[in-house]
């Protein structure tokens, strides 16, 4: 099979660079959302932690933590990766059950709140 790339070696390296890029990208994400989250639970909104469904094997295990915020505007929330827990110490456990949102109803919950 032909390849832009010169070795396996080179291949590697580029896929490495690849996943560091997305995990820094998710790290900014994350300690955004945990200010979002801790600014939320200041002006009384429902903040809490909870698990992704244990059953869908599809999910990576490492991944199953999710912060949740209750907005006047609808439900919004977010994955988050076991390494960056810490970031939501005191944030206490949800008590509710995903709606069912999607990522572009979340936006547009968010885009809501924010006008």
């Amino acid at each position: 099979m032909m390849t832009n790339y010169d070795s396996i070696a080179e291949l590697q390296a580029k896929l490495k660079e690849a996943v560091a890029a997305k995990d820094q990208a998710y790290s900014e994400r994350n300690q955004c959302v945990a200010r979002l989250a801790k600014f939320a639970a200041q002006q009384g909104y429902v903040v809490g932690l909870g698990k992704h469904d244990p059953q869908d094997y599809n999910w990576e295990d490492d991944w199953r933590n999710i912060v949740y915020i209750d907005l006047p505007t609808g439900q919004i929330s977010w994955h988050i990766h076991d390494s960056e827990l810490p970031l939501f110490d005191g944030v206490p456990a949800y008590k509710k059950d995903w709606d069912g949102h999607s990522t572009d109803e979340k936006h547009r919950r968010m885009q809501a709140y924010a006008l």
